[in-house]
């Protein structure tokens, strides 16, 4: 019993760490530099890359304080500099879209089309087809490199996409965002999932502490997977155990029921308060 729950408290660990937060490393970065974010978008760009600057010396890897540094070397005029950033941004993370459009437009204002155009071609990569600005941009190296024809589609393309993107704005201001998100649906087959392994606890165990400790365990990662839904895996763990444990045989013995009762009704107690403790523990972090 005690390898069982030790290997299910690593699990939620682990699930936590790499699992629970579906967001990409540059994403979370950008959530973490709001404040300079903030700075910049109201054109207060020398503060804006004093933050930045700072951000980077406590955290060097962070391959989006370097796009924004750069982009504040550009409102400041020194490409050369934004150029530096931009490459060393790529070189903690390729994969960021933004990147790859700010150094092709330095290299096209460079008459460097040849390089430009690998840029803007990766941004449409990375961005999935689904931003305005790499095809626009592409579109328009494409016209320098004699491609008439490709660079019309993909100015067509872009105006498709500012357009598409002006119509679900619009309808996202309009309409409430959807509860059951894929992060939400994640969450909830891993808690149906470790519903599973708790009741087998609830059935096997001869004491009261180890049903309750991983369910309060269990609870607590919950709320801190998802500070605002976790109500709504607590509600469904706790009817988890409850649906679950009427399939299951009552044992003989009163004394054994009443224990199984106390593990049952406590564990589902405890995963509501764990819940709500988990919750208000990632909010203050997120402070």
């Amino acid at each position: 019993m005690e390898i069982l729950i030790t290997v299910a408290v690593i699990s939620y660990i682990i699930y936590l760490r790499y699992y629970a937060d579906l967001r990409t490393p540059s994403d979370k970065e950008l959530d973490r530099l709001q404040v300079g974010v903030k700075l910049y978008n109201s054109n207060q760009i020398e503060s804006a890359f004093a933050y930045f600057d700072q951000v980077i010396r406590q955290h060097p890897q962070w391959s989006m304080a370097y796009l924004y540094r750069a982009r504040c070397h550009l409102k400041l005029g020194d490409t050369d500099a934004a150029l530096a950033d931009l490459r060393t941004a790529g070189s903690y993370d390729n994969t960021v879209a933004d990147i790859h459009t700010e150094t092709g437009r330095i290299l096209y204002d460079r008459h460097d089309y040849d390089a430009a155009f690998t840029e803007f071609d990766k941004a449409i990569f990375h961005a999935q087809g689904r931003d305005a600005m790499p095809y626009y941009w592409r579109g328009r190296t494409r016209q320098k490199l004699g491609q008439s024809q490709e660079a019309e589609q993909d100015l067509e393309q872009a105006t498709a996409l500012e357009e598409q993107s002006r119509t679900t704005s619009g309808k996202t201001d309009n309409q409430p965002t959807s509860f059951f998100d894929k992060r939400l649906l994640t969450n909830a087959a891993f808690v149906l999932l470790h519903s599973v392994v708790l009741l087998y606890v609830v059935k096997q165990s001869p004491v009261i502490h180890w049903p309750y400790l991983m369910a309060a365990v269990s609870a607590a990662a919950i709320g801190f997977a998802e500070p605002r839904k976790g109500w709504s895996l607590a509600i469904l763990q706790a009817a988890a155990l409850w649906i679950g444990y009427q399939f299951t045989d009552a044992p003989d013995n009163g004394g054994e029921r009443e224990l199984e009762a106390f593990c049952l009704y406590g564990s589902m107690i405890l995963t509501f308060i764990g819940s709500f403790i988990g919750s208000v523990l990632k909010r203050a972090m997120a402070k």
